[in-house]
């Protein structure tokens, strides 16, 4: 592996995704289709970088904060 590719994210499949999320693979692609969950489409496949994935958990979180939890 050469700089340039070692600097690439590891994607997660549908499929890896849906068990993250504990859901169905039919939800992660409705949620990418709409682009509420960012996603790559190459050659018909959806691929999902972890970073762009955790900023979609934070926007979805209802509730306080974990340091309002903490007093």
């Amino acid at each position: 592996m050469d700089g340039a590719t070692a600097a690439l994210p590891a994607f997660l499949t549908v499929d890896e995704l849906a068990v993250i999320l504990r859901c169905q693979p039919e939800k992660v692609y409705r949620l990418a289709a709409r682009g509420v969950l960012p996603s790559y489409k190459i050659e018909g496949r959806r691929l999902f970088d972890p970073l762009d994935v955790s900023c979609f958990l934070s926007t979805c979180r209802e509730g306080p904060g974990l340091s309002e939890n903490r007093r």
